[in-house]
């Protein structure tokens, strides 16, 4: 197969080892989609008055955004799965 940047020649094997593979990609993007959240969720609070207490956990399990200010509607919405792979 031929890459889209034509003008190389090469073939996707030939520089396989320069790109990300797929699932490489995908905790790339799993990871900044979570920082993301995290920047959002804590910039709406700050503005509310309540602080920047928004953060995301990574492990084994994936990736979980941890909200405290959303105590009161139970565990489940203070610990958001994001992503359910290990990181």
């Amino acid at each position: 197969m031929i890459l889209a940047s034509s003008h190389t020649g090469e073939t996707r094997d030939a520089v396989a080892s320069l790109y990300p593979t797929v699932e490489e990609a995908r905790i790339t993007c799993a990871i900044v989609d979570a920082a993301a959240k995290v920047r959002d969720l804590d910039f709406k609070y700050m503005a509310e008055g309540k602080g920047a207490t928004v953060t995301a956990r990574f492990g084994p399990d994936g990736i979980t955004l941890c909200d405290p200010n959303r105590v009161v509607e139970g565990a489940e919405k203070v610990f958001q799965r994001s992503y359910k792979k290990a990181i």
